[in-house]
């Protein structure tokens, strides 16, 4: 497997490459997030570990850049960062990415994330083929990979809910504007599940 990490901290990142090549993967780094698109382009890479606190341009900017590119919009991108994930970001970033990991990490974690990422992404294959010789359009078998591939990231959405809610109910009269924001990624989640419970009927 090859992976890109888009991260401005090059001490960071060295360590973070040398920890995946003794894995066994081949590892290019990104210092710039202003060329992030440009070498994604010319790597090829099969995941990217990408950094949210960069400068020129943020982690979520990349990422929607790789979102909106019709030829990388499904490249699987694990955010690696310091920074906790906000409800804000959860609503507008969280189905668009394949996980979330936060520094500092232990070797293992790295890893771990890497593998678990990775086994859905094989499972998601396994469905869509399943899905073809059961004789469901592309369109349809797509779907299938798609309900797979968002299943984990959601249930992590949904701790962020939770640990949202229980701030929330501790300070009451203080939070209105997060109990809105709270009540859109509720909604989105419950969507979300909804979608999956009933194409887990529709896919083989």
């Amino acid at each position: 497997m090859k992976i890109l990490l888009i991260d401005d901290n090059e001490r960071l990142t060295q360590i973070y490459q040398m920890i995946l090549r003794k894995q066994g993967y081949e590892t290019e780094i990104v210092l710039d997030s202003s060329h992030a698109l440009e070498k994604i382009r010319t790597e090829n890479p099969d995941l990217v570990l990408l950094d949210i606190m960069m400068e020129p341009l943020t982690g979520w900017e990349v990422l929607q850049q790789i979102r909106e590119d019709t030829e990388l919009s499904n490249l699987p991108v694990i955010i690696l960062t310091g920074k906790i994930m906000t409800m804000d970001e959860a609503l507008l970033y969280g189905m668009k990415i394949d996980g979330f990991v936060m520094k500092p990490l232990e070797r293992t974690m790295l890893v771990t994330a890497i593998e678990e990422v990775w086994e859905i992404l094989e499972e998601c294959q396994a469905r869509y083929k399943r899905a073809l010789d059961a004789g469901l359009s592309e369109e349809k078998a797509s779907e299938c990979r798609r309900m797979i591939r968002k299943r984990r990231i959601l249930s992590y959405l949904k701790d962020i809910l939770t640990r949202q809610e229980r701030i929330v109910n501790l300070r009451p009269d203080e939070q209105s504007e997060m109990k809105n924001t709270i009540e859109e990624l509720r909604k989105m989640i419950e969507t979300e599940y909804i979608g999956f419970a009933q194409g887990e009927i529709s896919c083989p």
